[in-house]
C-alpha cells in the first residue's frame, strides 16, 4: 500500500515482506523504517516526522492494509480524477503548476463520473477541446493540508489520447498553472523527475500500459 505527500512516498508493509525486501536488497534498509504496532492510528505529523528529509519510509506494521486504511480513514477523502494525455506524434501533455511539474487532475463533480472528470479538468486546464479516454491507469492517494485541516485526496488516473500532432494548449491561469507543452524523449522524463511522487506512480503505470500493448 502507498501513500504519498508531495514528493515523499510511504510504503505501508508488514513485517515479514519488510525483511525478505531488505534481505534481497541491502540498500533498501538505508531508508528510515517506523515499525507499529496493531490499532495504532498514525497521524500525517507521526509520518513526515518519521520521514524526515528523506523521500521515503516503510511503515512496518503486523497488518499493513488495515494499517494504512485506519490512518486514510482518520480525515476526510476528496475524490479526483486526471489524465496522461497523448498526442499523434506521441507528445505528451505536462503542466507547470505552482512551481512544480503536473498533470491535469481536479475533483470530481456530484453526479460526475470519474471518466467525465478527467476530461473535463483536461479541457478546464488546458484548453484542449477534443480528448478521449483510452484506458483506466491506477488510483493513488496522497495527503495535503487543504482549507486548515488534513485530507486525503484519492485521484483516479486515465490514459487519454487528442487528435492531431500538436493541439493548441491554453493553461489556466487561475488554477496557477503558468505553462503548458507537449513533451517527448529526455525532456518528458527530466519533467517527470521534477514532479510529485505521485506523478511518477502515474508515469510508472503509463510505461507498463504502452509495454504490454
Amino acid at each position: 500500500m502507498r501513500l504519498f505527500y508531495e514528493n515523499k512516498f510511504f510504503h505501508f508493509i508488514v513485517s515479514a515482506d519488510y525483511v525478505a525486501l531488505t534481505t534481497a536488497h541491502p540498500e533498501e534498509d538505508a531508508w528510515p523504517n517506523l515499525t507499529i504496532g496493531p490499532s495504532v492510528t498514525l497521524t500525517p505529523e507521526a509520518l513526515l516526522e518519521a520521514v524526515g528529509e528523506k523521500s521515503k519510509l516503510y511503515v512496518v506494521a503486523p497488518d499493513a492494509e488495515e494499517s494504512f486504511l485506519r490512518f486514510c480513514s482518520s480525515m476526510p477523502t476528496v475524490r479526483a480524477a486526471g489524465g496522461v494525455v497523448e498526442n499523434e506524434v506521441g507528445g505528451v501533455l505536462i503542466m507547470t503548476r505552482k512551481g512544480w511539474r503536473d498533470l491535469p487532475k481536479g475533483h470530481i463533480d456530484e453526479g460526475e463520473s470519474p471518466e467525465e472528470a478527467a476530461v473535463r479538468e483536461v479541457r478546464e486546464e488546458t484548453g484542449l477541446c477534443d480528448v478521449a479516454i483510452v484506458a483506466p491507469l491506477c488510483t493513488t492517494r496522497h495527503f495535503h493540508r487543504a482549507y486548515g485541516r488534513w485530507e486525503i485526496k484519492q485521484t483516479e488516473w486515465f490514459l487519454m489520447y487528442a487528435p492531431g500532432e500538436e493541439p493548441e494548449l491554453t493553461p489556466e491561469e487561475g488554477e496557477n498553472i503558468t505553462a503548458v507543452e507537449w513533451l517527448t524523449g529526455r525532456r518528458l522524463w527530466n519533467a517527470v523527475e521534477k514532479s510529485y511522487s505521485t506523478i511518477k506512480i502515474v508515469f510508472e503505470n503509463f510505461l507498463k500500459f504502452k509495454m504490454d500493448l
